[in-house]
Parts: structure tokens; C-alpha cells; sequence
């Protein structure tokens, strides 16, 4: 199981080959890594110019586009668009004439093979060829995974739900200074990925980068945010559903004391300072 992170500022994670992806033209930043699995959270950035032809991969590849833009199989992805492309999903043309950097995620260890998948190498289920956030459907169902209590300071738009496992991800859009009041816990692990606006919770005053992932049934919460705040989501595991309980009330000042393995201590010591507004 991949440890328990909660929480880090992708800014502060340094740059490094990509080649842990089989890709060592691009770079990345290491969010977090299953050590059985290999599966893989990371930022990857694409240099302009980059281009590939005629591959595919032998893990799912999810992606969510930062900034910039990346074409493949025709399809231009630019910021704020997604897609979950299965295992062994061909990919005829890929390439970024501008450069881009993607929130991406891989369901285990993976290799780029070039050429023609082999006929075993079909694409899995799950596909979901382009999402655009701009297009402003906010279609998420939040009663289903038990986040009634949101409803009226928030939106959401489902991206992914696994037909199988029933693995979900989503973005979550909450109004300016929304105040959250009760602890949540998941039965399944959650990974977070702040987009945009600033969040503060139990842990201390996340700004956009801000990277979580936890396991089954951590606690954490209340949430709530002057700014009003852009947040991605990932269920691993199963589908998820919320149990909320009572907890210490919720400030938009709390105590910085985030949970990172040894390895982040040094990139989660201090605050994050906000974006300067003038």
C-alpha cells in the first residue's frame, strides 16, 4: 500500500527523469508510488516538440492536463481536460507542440511498446477518450458516495466510474468560504490533488499542488476555503461512500502538521505561502 500522505505541495517536489515510466525524454515529479503494484501518481511534463508515434502502453494511463497542451490520436488536450485511457489502448500520433504538463496516474509498473499490440494486449474497459471541464457540466451524484452534506456549497463532475471495480474519479468545485463541520472517513483509498484556490483542513492551509493520498478509513476534515477551491479525486479499491463523524471545530487557520513518510519531511516542513495578488 502506498503510504500515507496528507499533505504535500507538488511544488516543493523536485524534478526527475521519467524514465521510472519507461519515458526518459519527459520529466516528472514523484507524488506517490505502490510498492507492489508499481502504480504510479506523478506530474508529468512534456517538452514542446516532444512527439511519438505508433505505441502503446501496458498499464491504464489517467490524466488530467495542468498546463499546456498534448495531442494523441488527433484529440488536443489542453488545460483542464482528461482522460483514462486503458491498457494496451493504441495511440497512432502523440505529441506536444507547446509543452505541457499532465496530473497523471498509472495502474502499475509500466513499459511504452512500439509497434502493433499484440491481439492478447486488447484495450481493458474503463476508456473515456476526453473530458472538458469548461464545458460546465456539473453531472456528479454526491448522495451516492454519501456526500449529501456538500451539496449546497459544492459541485461535482464525475470523470471515470470503472464499470468493474467501480473505482471512481471526479472534481469536486466548493463555493468561496465554505466552512465544513464533521470528520470524514472512506472504506477505500482516496487520493486528492488540489487544481486550484486555497483549502484549509485538519492539517494545516493547502494551496493549489496540494497532493493527498490516504488509506482506508483515515480520518480527516473538516474542510472549508476563503477562495473557494478546484479539487481532483481518485477512489482506489472499490467505489467510494463517506461515514462523517464528530470532530475539533473547523478554522480557516489551522496548525501545519501534515502526515508524510520520512523520505517528504523536508518538502512538507512549512506552509506553502499564498500566490501574491498584487
Amino acid at each position: 500500500m502506498r503510504p500515507h500522505i496528507d499533505f504535500v505541495q507538488a511544488q516543493n517536489l523536485p524534478w526527475q527523469s521519467a524514465a521510472i515510466v519507461d519515458r526518459p525524454s519527459l520529466s516528472l515529479k514523484l507524488l506517490s508510488q505502490d510498492p507492489e503494484s508499481g502504480a504510479l501518481s506523478v506530474l508529468l511534463r512534456y517538452p514542446a516538440g516532444w512527439s511519438a508515434i505508433d505505441e502503446w502502453l501496458d498499464a491504464d494511463e489517467e490524466f488530467f492536463v495542468l498546463d499546456g497542451s498534448l495531442e494523441i490520436n488527433g484529440k488536443v488536450y489542453h488545460d483542464h481536460t482528461y482522460a483514462n485511457l486503458p491498457s494496451g489502448t493504441p495511440r497512432k500520433t502523440a505529441s506536444s507542440s507547446t509543452g505541457a504538463v499532465a496530473l497523471t496516474f498509472f495502474s502499475k509498473g509500466v513499459r511504452v511498446h512500439r509497434g502493433t499490440r499484440p491481439p492478447a494486449q486488447a484495450a481493458a474497459e474503463g476508456l473515456v477518450e476526453f473530458i472538458d471541464l469548461a464545458e460546465n457540466v456539473w453531472d456528479g451524484d454526491m448522495e451516492s458516495m454519501g456526500l449529501a452534506p456538500m451539496r449546497d456549497g459544492a459541485r461535482m463532475r464525475v470523470l471515470k466510474r470503472h464499470p468493474v471495480t467501480g473505482e471512481t474519479s471526479y472534481v469536486t468545485a466548493t463555493i468561496a468560504f465554505r466552512r465544513g463541520k464533521q470528520a470524514e472517513r472512506h472504506p477505500v483509498i482516496q487520493e486528492f490533488f488540489l487544481l486550484a484556490g486555497e483549502l484549509a483542513g485538519d492539517r494545516g492551509v493547502m494551496q493549489a499542488g496540494a497532493y493527498c493520498v490516504r488509506p482506508p478509513l483515515a480520518k480527516h476534515a473538516p474542510y472549508g476555503s476563503k477562495t473557494g477551491a478546484l479539487i481532483f479525486f481518485r477512489s482506489l479499491g472499490g467505489p467510494q461512500s463517506t461515514a462523517w463523524e464528530e470532530t475539533d471545530p473547523f478554522t480557516f487557520t489551522p496548525r501545519h502538521d501534515p502526515i508524510v513518510p520520512e523520505e517528504l519531511k523536508r518538502y512538507a516542513a512549512q506552509p506553502l505561502p499564498r500566490p501574491p495578488r498584487y
